[in-house]
């Protein structure tokens, strides 16, 4: 073996140096430029924005360590990974391990500080960038850095059954606690919106009816359970969930996720959607159980296998909601697109009906199209922008979208299907972008390349828009083998129950929720294929068996294609019909209506009972723009109604909120919203007027709106509409941006549990504690590990006393009683419900941190029948005297996280907080 070239000390610090300011330039570059300041005359355009660091931009994807070996990879097709270089890491000598075709960067040299390599592609293509070597720390004589939580091993045994001298399977399990991460937050906030939906007259419950659900029980226990074999305690439960879940059913709120109970008088078909209902609940609370409650070794809790361990009743439903979906997809398929599937027969000679029918199923229900890495719709924009001028003609406006369907659908089916390696290029260059503006142009140039192949196409396409076709096709039986879709749905329905349980949760939630937890999902499933693949792989052999509990993911490859299909044919369902006077009931509350109001008397308003032609303007116009409207949905499963319209009063708190959106929606929403607007009045009269607006908002405003106007009279629909779009709007991020709060401290407390559930296993001192009794024990006890000598695993602690000593000032100035209240505020979504009874306390509102911690600390400081009291009247006399949260307060209530110092202090002080993270109307 070669010895290996070990640096001077000298050397070895203007290496540090010059590795900590590349980094720094890096760091400088990601910056987005700083113009918010500058007087608005000043202002100008900022340079492109860079999106990404130019290591990932140049190819290298990871650096992984087993042992005395590092393995160098790049991104390879789609999020696959390419094994590039083996490293010795007592030499630094290398291999290359990839194959000219397959190589996309270029190894020049590594030291223990740098790894420098180029790209072979793309970006700045030969050009050596410079990047930190992962093994590289002072002191350690592993050549895998050590994780400063002290948690490692217990992490690799408790998933692989063993410990390894490597980064690579803790790299692994990290994307697997982000699942779990993920599915703490969704599964808490549909907890809460379905704890919320019992409330009645604006009385909502406090007991967290869905969260002790499970499914340890059938339907048929549930329904009855003194003929069961549970003991006393158990069965009075039970009873009490019963009537609960009764009085949920009674109140058509679950209308809202579209769950409707059948109009029949035979009650099998009755007790059959009650039982799917209550297998659906129990899933959930279940999944609550499993993520944030930590009972590791317990088989009923495996959040990965519990499903397939339960009584088969549960599965079954499963089946009932997927096959329905895929079941209303087909039943629609044919007769929503049997215009465009007769077109596309009559155009793609050389195929077959039948290939059409099965090319155009993949295309709309599937979606394939988006599993390529670029945009379709991107790409036919730029071809339209750039040379089909014809078809911006106004004359396309009744059929644009059937064209652009079309076209996008012949670009995918003609081009990208069967030339895989034109795709696989055009991904790679857009990989290789560092900006908005370098995937604009990439984007322009293959739309160049494309415009000679497909202007014929397209021009064919145009020429079948012609409005007496398309009428004579929409009329006209479809000849086709039903067969067909059965083998498709067939085909897309058989999922893993994990998937299906995912399909599920869905049903909860709002367009942007489902996108944005799949996605998630997806990545993480997508990553942990691939971390699989290097492992097994003849190059890095690493051993990879996983414990029972996690087996699952040895299906990750086909879980990822799953939870696509999921992501597709999951969408928010409309609320469902028999739910209509609850949601007309909650509309006119939201508009001022005292709720209180019977439904007599919202049925003479709405004229609901009556029929005849053009008396249901105002019927139409309610639901039109308040019920359909996904905004007001969100905000009646996470909040109240009345206290909606109460918040809304408050001019302070609807200032700072339409302070987030951009003035450019200011400007159109003073103009429409307004009826004699002063264009040339200041931005901050303009959201001045416009809060002041919100604040008046009364039903009366409305009832005379006529829904079929003309003239002056539409003038006034338009603005009434405008109004309450914007009314909605800011009340909507108010809420929303609350929860996205919420969601940070949720985390933290499913990370609680578990870390907690792994630090028994190493420290004796906590084998015998209950979190539950304090949640300040994990942080204490390790801070008096390292008080006591140097037995703590805990490195944020260990290494840092001055720090350390803060979390101890923050730990005593806590209470147990007062931990377990902020935790159970968090898990209960609290600040929400309670958002009302204190938001007009507060003297300055200038973030949603501030508006949270202020309402939470109002809520801890309650006096209750509490025996320690001192702490929380000096607590609440600060908040009562100074109308805001106390700094101090947040930190002690965050002490239980304080063990994860890095965590703490982003939770804990205002201005680490991510403030990314919230919205603004786009």
């Amino acid at each position: 073996m070669a010895k290996k070239n070990k640096m001077k000390p000298r050397e070895l610090r203007e290496a540090q140096k010059k590795a900590r300011q590349l980094k720094a330039a890096e760091i400088n570059n990601n910056a987005a430029p700083a113009i918010a300041a500058m007087p608005a005359a000043e202002v100008i355009a900022p340079a492109a924005e860079k999106k990404k660091s130019s290591v990932k931009a140049a190819g290298m994807k990871s650096i992984l360590v087993s042992e005395n070996k590092m393995y160098i990879t790049s991104f390879g097709k789609g999020n696959s990974a390419v094994l590039e270089y083996e490293v010795d890491n007592n030499d630094y000598n290398k291999t290359q391990l990839s194959s000219k075709g397959s190589s996309n960067i270029e190894l020049h040299g590594v030291n223990e500080v740098n790894i420098t390599f180029s790209s072979k592609h793309g970006f700045e293509s030969g050009v050596e960038i410079n990047t930190s070597n992962p093994t590289h720390r002072s002191g350690e004589s592993s050549p895998v850095r050590w994780d400063m939580l002290g948690l490692k091993s217990e992490l690799e045994k408790r998933f692989f059954g063993k410990t390894f001298d490597d980064n690579i399977h803790i790299q692994l399990i990290y994307n697997i606690l982000d699942i779990e991460k993920i599915l703490a937050v969704y599964v808490t906030n549909i907890v809460y919106a379905l704890n919320n939906m019992l409330g009645v007259k604006g009385s909502e419950s406090h007991d967290d009816f869905i969260g002790y659900l499970s499914t340890n029980n059938t339907y048929d226990v549930f329904i009855d359970p003194d003929n069961s074999s549970l003991s006393d305690d158990k069965k009075a439960n039970v009873r009490k969930s019963l009537s609960k879940f009764n009085v949920l059913l009674k109140t058509k709120r679950l209308g809202y996720f579209g769950l409707e109970e059948p109009k029949t008088k035979d009650t099998r078909v009755s007790q059959a959607y009650k039982k799917r209902v209550y297998h659906m609940l129990a899933i959930v609370g279940q999944i609550r159980q499993c993520v944030f409650h930590d009972k590791s070794g317990a088989k009923r809790f495996d959040l990965y296998s519990f499903i397939n361990n339960i009584d088969p009743e549960y599965r079954e439903t499963l089946d009932y909601l997927v096959d329905e979906r895929f079941d209303s997809i087909n039943k629609g398929f044919i007769e929503g697109n049997k215009i465009n599937i007769s077109l596309l027969i009559d155009m793609m000679k050389g195929y077959e009906a039948d290939d059409i029918i099965r090319l155009y199923y993949d295309f709309i229900v599937l979606k394939s199209q988006k599993n390529l890495g670029f945009s379709i719709k991107k790409l036919r924009e730029k071809m339209l922008d750039e040379y089909g001028f014809r078809f911006k003609d106004k004359q396309y406006d009744p059929v644009r979208s059937k064209m652009y369907k079309l076209m996008d659908f012949l670009l995918f089916c003609n081009h990208y299907r069967n030339d895989v390696a034109a795709g696989e290029a055009l991904v790679r260059k857009l990989r290789f972008s560092m900006t908005d503006d370098e995937k604009e142009g990439i984007y322009a140039d293959e739309a160049a390349k494309l415009w000679g192949k497909f202007r014929n196409d397209f021009e064919n396409i145009a020429d079948h828009m012609n409005g007496d076709v398309i009428k004579e096709l929409g009329k006209a039986d479809m000849d086709f083998d039903e067969k067909i879709l059965d083998s498709e749905k067939k085909n897309a329905s058989d999922l893993l129950y994990f998937s299906k349980m995912i399909y599920m949760l869905t049903y909860f939630l709002d367009g942007k929720e489902i996108n944005d937890l799949l996605t998630t999902l997806i990545s993480k499933f997508d990553n942990i294929k691939e971390f699989l693949k290097i492992m097994k792989s003849s190059a890095v052999d690493v051993e990879c068996e996983l414990t029972a509990g996690y087996k699952l993911f040895n299906d990750s490859q086909r879980i990822t294609n799953e939870l696509f299909i999921v992501k597709n044919i999951a969408s928010m369902r409309k609320p469902a019909a028999s739910a209509k006077l609850t949601m007309f009931r909650d509309a006119l509350t939201i508009l001022g209506i005292d709720d209180n109001i019977t439904d007599d008397r919202i049925s003479e308003i709405l004229k609901l009972k009556e029929k005849g032609k053009g008396i249901h303007g105002l019927r139409n116009f309610i639901t039109n723009n308040v019920i359909e409207s996904s905004r007001f949905v969100y905000l009646i499963k996470y909040a109240n109604a009345q206290k909606i319209r109460e918040v809304a009063k408050n001019e302070k708190v609807v200032m700072f909120v339409l302070g987030g959106i951009p003035d450019t929606q200011i400007e159109r929403y003073y103009k429409s919203c307004v009826e004699f607007p002063d264009m040339n009045s200041s931005l901050e009269a303009k959201r001045s007027e416009l809060a002041r607006m919100i604040k008046n908002i009364r039903f009366d405003d409305f009832k005379n709106v006529k829904q079929q106007a003309k003239g002056r009279e539409n003038v006034a629909k338009e603005r009434a509409k405008a109004v309450i779009g914007l009314y909605l709007t800011v009340m909507y991020l108010l809420v929303k941006n609350l929860v996205n709060v919420n969601a940070r401290y949720v985390i933290a407390i499913h990370c609680l549990e578990r870390d907690f559930g792994l630090y028994k296993e190493i420290i004796p001192e906590l084998a015998s504690k209950n979190l539950k009794n304090d949640y300040r024990i994990l942080s204490q006890t390790l801070c008096e590990l390292c008080d006591n000598g140097d037995e703590s695993p805990n490195l944020f602690l260990k290494k840092n006393k001055r720090l350390r000593k803060c979390v101890e000032v923050d730990i005593n100035n806590a209470d147990s009683n007062m931990t377990r209240k902020y935790r159970n505020c968090i898990a209960h979504l609290t600040v929400v419900r309670e958002l009302k009874e204190y938001i007009g306390d507060i003297r300055t509102v200038d973030s949603y941190f501030s508006i949270y911690h202020y309402v939470m600390q109002r809520c801890i400081t309650k006096r209750e029948n509490d025996t320690k009291q001192e702490e929380k009247i000096k607590y609440e006399d600060d908040l009562l005297k100074n109308h805001g949260y106390t700094k101090d307060f947040v930190k002690a209530l965050n002490s239980p996280f304080g063990y994860n110092i890095p965590r703490f202090k982003n939770l804990s002080i205002e201005q680490l907080f991510d403030r990314n993270e919230y919205l603004t109307e786009k």
